[in-house]
């Protein structure tokens, strides 16, 4: 409990010792309130992975996965981006409650928007804002009619407010706002969450990036829509039109699981 106490400390010195890097994310789930040029097309892709993950219907853990991710993001103006993505396949490994069978299905489809409405100049923040809705996709039951708890089965939206702030050669990324779930057991009724996101991106030389950040929603909810928090830390790599980046997880809260770890490409497809 002592060391997780730490991670949001530890996440804060690293940041005090990140580059630009236009418009991605991964392997982080906080974004950048800056946007890519006009016309820039990119796609991203990556595979999650984490270690004693909770079923929110028998309580079970078992190792959770998903991917590959496929993310499309486009910039039809240099203060806009839109994004398509869908997780391809969500699962998990060694379920106690099917005697340590596998199990998968089809993950979730998350419709974006961003608006950058101030660029920072001279050190000072870029303010930006966005929402999304995650459309769900993942079953509740098996075709025996058995409870997954792969995923919760239900739409959720998000509004946030975005700010990058330049530090030195680094930028720290704050995002903040509003998330609303469907509950699972009560489809008429929503959980409320205070959806937040700290990051930060050190350049390490012309090719690598070390990157960081706390990430998750507060609030009261339910099974299947709960609080949810995680540490990530890792490292971009390239630049350019291809790019490659891997971090290690640790989740914050009993939903999250324990240790995992994420990897992923970024390929812009095209670009000025």
């Amino acid at each position: 409990m002592r060391a997780i106490a730490l991670l949001p400390a530890a996440t804060l010195a690293i940041a005090a010792s990140a580059g630009p890097l236009a418009a991605q994310s991964h392997p982080l789930q906080t974004e950048a309130a800056t946007t890519a040029a006009e016309g820039t097309l990119a796609f991203e892709t990556g595979y999650d992975v984490m270690a004693r993950q909770p079923s929110y219907v028998t309580a079970v853990e078992r190792t959770g996965w998903s991917g590959p991710l496929l993310r499309l993001v486009y910039s039809p103006a240099g203060s806009v981006e839109l994004g398509l993505e869908w997780v391809a396949r969500v699962g998990v490994w060694g379920d106690p409650a099917r005697d340590g069978a596998a199990s998968s299905d089809f993950g979730d489809v998350t419709l974006r928007a961003k608006w950058r409405v101030h660029q920072g100049e001279g050190g000072r923040p870029t303010l930006a804002a966005r929402l999304g809705v995650t459309l769900p996709e993942t079953s509740f039951e098996d075709k025996q009619f058995r409870p997954l708890g792969l995923g919760p089965n239900t739409t959720r939206t998000f509004v946030e407010g975005l700010l990058t702030q330049p530090l030195g050669r680094g930028r720290l990324h704050l995002d903040l706002g509003l998330y609303l779930a469907d509950q699972v057991y009560a489809p008429h009724d929503q959980d409320d969450f205070l959806s937040y996101g700290l990051a930060l991106e050190w350049p390490l030389s012309a090719t690598l990036c070390a990157v960081t950040e706390v990430a998750g929603r507060a609030g009261r909810g339910n099974p299947g829509t709960g609080a949810s928090g995680e540490w990530r830390a890792g490292l971009r790599v390239g630049r350019g039109r291809l790019r490659g980046d891997v971090a290690v997880r640790r989740g914050l809260a009993w939903a999250d699981g324990t240790w995992g770890g994420t990897a992923g490409l970024r390929w812009a497809l095209h670009q000025r």
